[in-house]
Formats: C-alpha cells, structure tokens, sequence
C-alpha cells in the first residue's frame, strides 16, 4: 500500500467534523483514490451537493464508462423497486 499525504486546513479544522470530511473527500477523490460515490458518501453530501462542492472547488468530476455503467444498473435497480 502506498502512503498518501492529506492535508487539513485550519479553517476546516475549526469548522468541525463535516467541514473536515468534505475536506478529506476532495482530496481522495482528486488523487484518484475514491470513486465519486465514495468520496460523496465520506462526504456526507447528495449527488448534487458533492458535485457542487467540486465546482466550487475547481474540480473536474471524473467519469469513465465503469462510473456509466454503475450508474445505469443503480437506475436499473431504483426502477425495477418503482414497478
């Protein structure tokens, strides 16, 4: 396992555990070490608010066909609960 370096800012620090989080999903998910879900969930955000969240921080999203796929058959699961 490789180490990795994170990096807290002391505003987040005095922010408290949430900002501290957002702050930590940011970095894992721009050094390609959590997927967009996983970064979201250590986030603590919505789709939509983590995806805010890398807009205001300047961050291009990533998404590969293996994100496309993933996507399409939680689509597929959530529809076929609705039926």
């Amino acid at each position: 396992m490789q180490p990795i370096n994170l990096q807290i800012s002391p505003s987040s620090l005095n922010q408290g555990e949430q900002a501290i989080r957002q702050e930590l999903a940011l970095q894992l998910y721009v050094q390609n070490i959590f997927t967009f879900s996983q970064a979201r969930q250590l986030a603590n955000l919505s789709v939509w608010e983590f995806q805010k969240l890398l807009g205001q921080n300047k961050i291009e999203r990533h998404y590969n066909e293996a994100d496309l796929a993933q996507d399409l058959e939680i689509k597929v699961k959530l529809a076929s609960r609705s039926v």
